[in-house]
């Protein structure tokens, strides 16, 4: 039921089928009172006289056996439905088997088990093969023939509201006509050229292959000459040791180094004037790489941006639509030199070349090749020319929104979102993720068939150009940010849904853990083995939590995806899920490349897309729980251990007495016990006798928590990054800036912590109770 009447019983009320028979008895009493009017007008009056009586005393017979009848059939009707105990995971039985005691089913609840009836794997393996027939790149052709595919079956499911936005931004794009290239010369001659054009298949027997333009976004224009310096991972530890061990310059050198998060920008610093990167080959074995296994092959080649664009650059703070002021285009953020992706197999042919200082046994050991040097070619008069000649065009992009709105609360904004856009035929990055969201959207739309409607108002968010700096996302909050502000809930996100087969992996806020971690202790693991049997058990199994080893690793936004701009810049609580490929948060080997194909996933990764299904049934779960549960399941306490935690975990030198961390320390201990005390408040709340009005007020009392942490004063390097207390792996990102930019300028570290203290006195102060 959608409301309690206060003038019947709860057990007197009647469901949907009960209310139906009312209506038909209505219905047919009705038509008799128009049939006995009809027939008396057609009679004598002295006649019709004696006929009314005895026809009024018919149908007030009538009326009273119906109504009879039609409260009977009700009664019993809900007094069968109350006792009927549905088997739901967690309520019939843990996942040991114990006993647990079970609990009606409400009203809503025969809905819910019905999605996760109707979420089938055979339907996700269809979405994802069509999506991935051809290559799909933000500003495409293709692209777009997506978003219409998308936004017509939001239609046939039977959505409210289905829009698709269109925004002008410029995207760095290859020319196709005038590839990049790497060239080798020897005394002048051209001896090798390494052309930036391949041609890929969606699978290694398809008849058709596709252009392939390898590059980096935002990588500048030009054409850079010099000797060749191998740089392992570019980081500084790897350029130091290299340093030290060798009388190499890379002063006007290329440098070229490995893996898809290698580093040019210490080099960049020492002189460097080009780069190559090529992705990580772990094996030399025959077969012993795609198409054979899930190993990148030694002709992959990766994509990725070279210089951080988060959204349009050139209409900061405003959508990117038509009419809207653009700024200049030099806005657009490029990389300092020209950079370009090779594959393994190239960069083996350059390195093989190389002569005279010993590359660091370290480094052989990881690349797993046989060259032994860093520096020089085989003759002194050797030189590697890179010629890079990407251009920056305006392009359309289109993001795709499905709207299905909320029955009691259609101003509070449940909302779930994957990009669309991939560098190629993106498989698993991120097109995995829209088969689930199209899955979602399929199941959710039988259930609005059978009569279920959320309770809050349920946003499908498909987004466009991610890839090039989560354009799509970043300008659509960018557009509805005052009503997002006030009536964003929670943002569910689902990029790369499924890049492995090894455990699931979530990046969340604190409010949300214990949520997500009773979903994920309702779903069946397909790795389940002897009592490990839900996607819990497993996360705990092979992620558990260094701080708390009984629950599972909460990762702190390391990979950034769309939920950025709902999170960072605006304070709405949000989650990122994705089943990994390996240990240690390992990616998945194809990540960005053209093999990250339908035959990749299916041959190797999910042949019976079962991890496809549980990560769908997960998430969809999840998010009709938050649309339609009436207290929002979020953990205010689970915040308070989280900033205690940050607190702990800032640098030792920071804890002393020029700076005040003791205000933060007290602000968090306020905190903590203000989230005690409304926790336990909570806890007495009963929605079906609770005031309504209060359990909004609750619910809005937790969503505001995080907006009391968004401050534009907040010192970040980072577009749109205004969360005080979180960014990726470090608490209190502003602070944290603030020390390492100089320890000398005390005063923007003082600053930094006071915004810190008090925004954690503006959510404790948020937390306390209100007259009522």
């Amino acid at each position: 039921m959608r409301s309690k009447s206060r003038s019947v019983s709860k057990d007197m009320q009647l469901g949907p089928r009960p209310r139906k028979i009312f209506c038909n008895v209505f219905e047919r009493v009705q038509t008799c009172i128009l049939t006995v009017t009809k027939m008396e007008l057609e009679l004598p009056e002295v006649r019709r006289r004696s006929i009314r009586r005895r026809e009024v005393f018919i149908v007030v017979l009538l009326v009273v056996l119906f109504s009879t009848a039609a409260f009977l059939i009700g009664y019993f009707a809900m007094k069968a439905e109350k006792n009927a105990v549905i088997c739901r995971p967690g309520n019939g039985g843990d996942n040991n088997g114990n006993k647990t005691k079970p609990t009606l089913p409400s009203s809503k609840e025969k809905y819910h088990d019905m999605f996760q009836e109707e979420v089938q794997a055979k339907n996700l393996e269809e979405n994802l093969r069509f999506i991935t027939l051809e290559p799909h790149m933000a500003g495409s052709r293709r692209q777009r023939e997506l978003a219409e595919h998308i936004a017509e079956k939001w239609r046939v499911y039977g959505f409210d509201k289905v829009e698709m936005p269109e925004y002008i931004v410029p995207l760095s794009l290859p020319q196709e006509d005038k590839p990049n290239k790497v060239e080798v010369f020897v005394n002048g001659t051209k001896s090798l050229t390494i052309l930036g054009k391949l041609k890929a298949k969606s699978e290694p027997t398809a008849k058709k292959a596709f252009d392939y333009f390898p590059y980096f976004a935002y990588s500048p224009n030009g054409t850079v000459e010099g000797k060749l310096v191998y740089i392992n991972k570019g980081s500084k530890d790897d350029i130091d040791l290299l340093l030290n061990r060798t009388n190499v310059s890379l002063t006007n050198k290329i440098v070229i180094g490995r893996g898809i998060h290698a580093q040019t920008d210490y080099a960049v610093e020492l002189g460097a004037v080009g780069a190559l990167i090529f992705p990580d080959v772990h094996s030399s074995r025959p077969n012993g790489t795609y198409p054979y296994s899930s190993k990148v092959s030694g002709d992959a080649v990766f994509e990725r941006p070279e210089a951080a664009n988060f959204g349009d650059p050139l209409t900061r703070g405003l959508p990117s639509t038509k009419g809207m002021y653009r700024g200049p285009n030099n806005l657009t953020v490029f990389a300092a030199v020209p950079t370009q992706p090779i594959s393994y197999n190239d960069a083996v042919e350059l390195l093989s070349h190389l002569q005279s200082n010993l590359v660091p046994k370290e480094w052989q050991t990881e690349l797993n090749v046989s060259f032994r040097n860093a520096t020089g070619l085989t003759s002194s008069d050797t030189t590697v020319r890179l010629s890079v000649n990407n251009v920056v065009e305006t392009k359309s992009i289109y993001n795709v929104i499905g709207t299905i709105y909320g029955l009691e609360e259609p101003d509070r904004y449940v909302l779930i979102g994957s990009h669309r856009d991939a560098w190629f035929l993106g498989a698993a990055d991120p097109s995995s993720g829209t088969a689930a969201l199209l899955e979602i959207s399929r199941a959710v739309s039988g259930m609005l068939r059978e009569g279920w409607r959320p309770r809050r108002t349920l946003k499908f968010c498909s987004w466009g150009a991610e890839e090039f700096g989560l354009i799509g996302s970043i300008e659509w909050v960018e557009q509805n940010q005052e009503i997002l502000s006030d009536r964003g809930v929670v943002y569910l996100n689902t990029d790369v849904a499924v890049g492995g087969n090894y455990v699931l992996i979530t990046q969340n806020c604190p409010l949300l853990s214990t949520a997500i971690f009773d979903w994920a202790k309702k779903v069946k693991d397909p790795n389940a083995y002897g009592n490990k049997t839900s996607l819990y058990d497993i996360m705990v199994d092979r992620m558990p939590s260094s701080s708390n080893p009984s629950e599972p690793y909460v990762v702190p936004y390391l990979f950034l995806s769309d939920y950025f701009p709902f999170y960072l810049y605006l304070g709405i609580p949000s989650a990122d899920f994705s089943y990994f490929y390996g240990r240690n948060m390992e990616l998945y080997p194809v990540y960005h490349t053209q093999e990250d194909n339908f035959y990749w996933m299916k041959t190797f990764i999910d042949p019976k897309f079962e991890f496809h299904e549980a990560v769908t049934k997960f998430e969809g779960g999840l998010l009709i729980e938050l649309s339609d549960t009436p207290i929002l399941p979020f953990d205010v306490t689970r915040y308070a251990n989280a900033l205690l935690a940050g607190y702990k975990s800032l640098p030792k030198e920071m804890h002393n007495e020029s700076l005040p961390t003791e205000y933060i320390q007290k602000a968090i201990y306020n905190f903590m016990e203000a989230s005690h005390a409304f926790e336990r408040a909570k806890s007495k709340l009963n929605p079906d006798t609770t005031d309504p009005l209060r359990i909004r007020m609750v619910n809005d009392q937790m969503v505001q928590i995080e907006k009391a942490f968004i401050s534009s004063s907040m010192l970040s390097d980072l577009f749109l990054s205004s969360h005080l207390f979180s960014r990726t792996a470090f608490p209190f990102p502003g602070v944290l800036q603030a020390h390492k930019n100089g320890k000398g300028n005390i005063n923007e570290v003082k600053k930094q912590m006071s915004l810190v203290v008090e925004a954690i006195s503006s959510a404790a102060e948020i937390l306390k109770p209100l007259p009522t």
